[in-house]
């Protein structure tokens, strides 16, 4: 893996800033995973050009907020963060500086960030300028705030997330005094929106520790704060084994039938149907429903992932995953995946029977459909409209 020629576009932008007589640096997560030798997200780029200079310098660039520094530069139609050095003031909303001036010290723009592992800069030729020994952090795995930890986490309280989700993502560890700062301030959580709150929770569940993770989230009492995740029984979020927020879902819903996640987490409705179709499948494990009706019913991904939840936690029925293996079978023998896939339609049979629509029609439709499923009917026009004549 080449990383260094994953900054090739980017750097375009670090050229004509410093032809123009500006200094420019990478900074922030692309440079952590660089010296991380991981792939790399989004590329930031920090500059002492103002907003107005960034935009008469390049020609495509796009105003997402000149008034905190930003503008997105657009090369080979790829968008990259181009942002003036600045310090921060007060964060009387625990989420967004009151004000920001812009500075022409890149390490005083460095010392407003969250983590040291994030206040590393690198410039074109990839010389590193790390005044805050976040090449340490990154070596020893460590996540320590720039500075005060306590004034870290007050200024913006989604912080505290980012650090647990990063024990996920990165498999690194909290430092003591930044994990007391978080277990002193978790309330400050309730100031997060609940957007901003999940997107958080579904990187933290797609990490490679979500264990130690969730252990952080349980011993500094920020769970507690959490929507949805403030009425579970800590015991059943311990023992759970997932690797997502919506099968962490899943499986508090079996535990904890009456809490209602659709109200307390905004989620997508795919994300909602993907968890009540699950828990609907695990309902009809439980009352033997025939395997070709649920393999009928549900796509194989819905079937899969309820697999994937069982086996991986023991406490749920094991016995379900002999009843999921022969629905997986079936699904590979289904005559027929939906309706459209039934030889005739309601206006063959209406012409038929000439007889206008009706409840009849979706009855018979729904009759059919099982004929052809166990088999009792051939899906071909001729036995069909045969079998209808002879039985209406």
């Amino acid at each position: 893996m080449n990383l260094e020629e994953t900054f090739k576009e980017a750097n375009l932008i670090l050229d004509t800033l410093q032809k123009n007589g500006f200094e420019a640096y990478f900074v922030g997560g692309s440079v952590r995973d660089y010296l991380m030798n991981v792939d790399i997200g989004d590329i930031d780029i920090t500059t002492n050009a103002l907003p107005e200079d960034i935009q008469n310098i390049f020609p495509r660039t796009i105003d997402v907020g000149v008034e905190h520094g930003t503008v997105i530069v657009v090369i080979n139609k790829t968008p990259f963060e181009v942002t003036t050095y600045r310090t921060e003031t007060t964060y009387s909303d625990y989420r967004r500086p009151d004000s920001v001036s812009f500075t022409t010290s890149i390490k005083e723009d460095l010392a407003r960030r969250d983590f040291t592992m994030n206040a590393i800069a690198m410039d074109r030729m990839f010389k590193i300028y790390d005044p805050y020994n976040g090449q340490l952090s990154i070596k020893n795995k460590e996540i320590i705030t720039v500075g005060d930890p306590y004034e870290r986490f007050n200024e913006d309280a989604l912080r505290m997330l980012r650090a647990i989700r990063f024990v996920s993502q990165l498999d690194f560890k909290l430092n003591k005094s930044t994990f007391n700062a978080i277990s002193q301030l978790a309330s400050n959580v309730k100031y997060i929106s609940v957007e901003r709150i999940v997107q958080e929770l579904k990187k933290l569940y797609s990490g490679v520790n979500v264990s130690h993770a969730k252990s952080l989230l349980i011993h500094s009492e920020i769970l507690n704060f959490l929507p949805y995740f403030n009425k579970l029984d800590i015991d059943y979020v311990k023992k759970t084994n997932v690797h997502s927020l919506i099968n962490e879902i899943i499986i508090q819903q079996i535990l904890n039938e009456n809490n209602h996640f659709e109200n307390e987490l905004k989620l997508s409705n795919d994300e909602k149907n993907n968890i009540k179709d699950s828990l609907r499948l695990y309902k009809n494990l439980s009352e033997n429903e025939s395997p070709i009706i649920l393999a009928y019913n549900y796509t194989e991904h819905d079937i899969l992932n309820l697999k994937n939840i069982i086996n991986d936690n023991n406490f749920l029925n094991q016995q379900y995953l002999k009843q999921i293996n022969d629905i997986l079978l079936e699904k590979k023998r289904l005559m027929i995946r939906s309706k459209k896939d039934l030889a005739v339609n309601g206006n063959d049979l209406m012409k038929t029977l000439n007889r206008r629509g009706g409840p009849w029609l979706k009855e018979l439709i729904s009759e059919i459909e099982r004929n052809v499923l166990f088999n009792k009917l051939d899906n071909n026009y001729e036995s069909i409209i045969e079998w209808v004549k002879d039985e209406y």
